[in-house]
């Protein structure tokens, strides 16, 4: 069971459930850059406002190319 502190996460690489602490979430729509917890693949993920105030986090998988 999901604990109210916490939200939960599918990495869009290997499909594993990753969590993220919901007092982290400081700034809306701002992205934060996490590692998957299985694949260490680097992730960025934006949480944006949901249906009746729920936080929905858009997840990403960053690219490697260096620019």
């Amino acid at each position: 069971m999901q604990s109210q502190s916490l939200l939960e996460y599918r990495c869009p690489c290997c499909g594993s459930i990753n969590t993220l602490a919901k007092e982290s979430v400081i700034d809306m729509y701002k992205e934060q850059l996490e590692s998957c917890k299985q694949c260490h693949k680097r992730l960025e993920i934006i949480a944006a406002t949901g249906i009746n105030d729920q936080i929905n986090l858009i997840v990403s998988e960053l690219s490697d190319t260096i620019y």
